[in-house]
């Protein structure tokens, strides 16, 4: 699985983004200004670490809710909120897969 990218797009409310992603990520101000003017990536996770990804999901839904448009990507290509829960909904079956195998020998 592929590193897990975001970005969003530069608008008049970049500064009401800033807050939401420095929750998260716990970059500066002026980092996460300086990324957003130019569009480079400013949310980043292991496309395999599954509390990253939640982490990810969590941020993307309060940007989406606070009106950024949002581009997420995997490795260099651009993918759509489903498939990033498709992802995490695939983690989560497998963890319990596993549990399950773990609670049979036991």
């Amino acid at each position: 699985m592929a590193i897990m990218n975001v970005k969003i797009e530069k608008d008049t409310q970049v500064l009401k983004y800033i807050p939401i992603v420095r929750k998260s990520t716990g970059k500066s101000i002026s980092v996460l200004k300086e990324s957003l003017e130019n569009a480079d990536y400013i949310l980043t996770c292991n496309g395999i670490n599954i509390d990253e990804l939640l982490e990810m999901k969590k941020t993307i839904g309060l940007l989406l809710n606070a009106g950024a448009a949002v581009h997420i990507f995997e490795g260099d290509r651009e993918v759509s909120v489903e498939f990033l829960d498709n992802v995490i909904e695939s983690h989560m079956d497998t963890e319990r897969f596993l549990e399950e195998i773990d609670q049979k020998r036991n």
